[in-house]
């Protein structure tokens, strides 16, 4: 790392530091004194972000996306700021641990926000803990016909009821566990780095635990209870970063996560995260949590388009532009190869919203050529084809899809 890549930068009271809809030209900023402020309003927040101060950073999402800055900041006072250039940040964290866990806890408490707006799950006001909850949540999995899962979350109360020397549900949760008939054990980690089996849960909603995982090779799911339905949040890939939130609060799962094939994967705890894991996987950790804030917002805007079949066109676009973000693909290479998102058709329908949908209201994507739909992936032959059919859809309805 040279000292010229990373630079102080200081800016008199009143100056702008970025212009809304500006592009980030790869930078990262850490406030270094003084107090930035925001001359604008966030796309979906549950509170108001009126500054920055000394510690605080910003710039993650826009330089890892390549996208525009969304708001305005200004200098409230006299600034002084660290510029990084985005390619060092993993280097530049690997030895400032305490800065890391502020960022990362900062952009933990983002993606928090936007996946509660998605999902819009009506969840308690407190994050108390109430294992009896696991109890309820079994009953859930057993109507979805997912009876490893309900053992899971069966196995894991009753742990806690012997641990607690409980016995508020314990007949009720021992005998629908003996009903269930699932011989599933719960994955045994011997060690830091393990390889993991397809169908394999790492922990479920309302489970009491703090580890966090990333994943090294393979997917994982993400997914939780709304309205007693599934609702898949996620899908993440090699890199990726989950159960992060146990670096902000000692709250229960807001979700549950399952290995969707054979995996690599990651445990540790947040006091040995970044022992743990090199400058180049700590970077792609940050780069993980920024893909994921963008994509979240754009799963926002996808959520907003009233005709089913648009939805699932726009997620798959929005899928490529990840793919292309993430594999540090350019537009020529993206337009000239085939796209494959490794997802379900069932997956696809429940992160557009559409929950209960009749094969003749999504005919068209089901038999559109451009498209190959297998059990566990969706493979698009043409992204311009692809593009096209949006802005036959734009033109047609006058939605904005993209």
């Amino acid at each position: 790392m040279s000292a010229e890549e990373i630079k102080v930068v200081n800016y008199s009271k009143g100056a702008a530091i970025v212009v809304q809809n500006s592009i980030n030209t790869g930078n990262f900023f850490i406030v270094r004194s003084g107090r930035v402020s925001v001359d604008s309003e966030h796309i979906v927040v549950d509170h108001e972000l009126a500054y920055y101060e000394a510690g605080d950073s910003f710039g993650l999402v826009s330089a890892l996306t390549e996208h525009r800055f969304l708001v305005t900041l200004f200098a409230d006072t006299d600034v002084e700021l660290v510029q990084i250039p985005i390619r060092l940040l993993g280097s530049y964290l690997k030895e400032r641990k305490e800065l890391a866990m502020k960022i990362l806890g900062l952009y933990s408490r983002e993606l928090r926000t936007l996946q509660k707006h998605l999902s819009r799950a009506n969840k308690p006001a407190d994050r108390e803990y109430h294992p009896e909850r696991l109890l309820l949540n079994a009953r859930t999995y057993l109507s979805w016909q997912k009876p490893n899962l309900a053992a899971y979350s069966l196995q894991t109360f009753l742990k806690w009821s012997k641990e607690n020397n409980s016995t508020e549900n314990l007949t009720e949760a021992s005998e629908l566990l003996k009903s269930i008939g699932s011989n599933y054990k719960p994955f045994v980690w011997d060690s830091m780095q393990s390889s993991l089996e397809a169908g394999e849960i790492l922990f479920v909603e309302s489970e009491k635990n703090n580890e966090i995982y990333v994943v090294l090779e393979g997917n994982v799911k993400l997914f939780g209870i709304v309205r007693g339905y599934e609702y898949v949040i996620d899908v993440l890939g090699p890199g990726e970063i989950f159960g992060e939130m146990s670096l902000i609060d000692n709250a229960p799962r807001m979700a549950s996560a399952i290995t969707e094939t054979k995996s690599k994967i990651l445990r540790v705890t947040a006091e040995n995260l970044f022992e743990s894991v090199g400058p180049s996987l700590l970077q792609k950790i940050f780069e993980s949590i920024a893909r994921r804030i963008w994509f979240s917002h754009q799963r926002l805007v996808i959520l907003r388009l009233k005709t089913p079949v648009i939805r699932l066109y726009a997620y798959l676009y929005n899928s490529i532009r990840d793919q292309d973000i993430r594999l540090g693909r350019n537009l020529d290479e993206s337009l000239a190869n085939a796209h494959t998102i490794y997802i379900q058709m069932e997956e696809l329908c429940n992160m557009c919203g559409i929950i209960k949908v009749k094969q003749d209201t999504i005919h068209e994507f089901l038999t559109d050529t451009n498209l190959v739909i297998e059990p566990n992936r969706i493979t698009i032959k043409s992204r311009k084809r692809l593009e096209e059919k949006l802005g036959h859809y734009k033109s047609k309805e006058g939605q904005i899809v993209a």
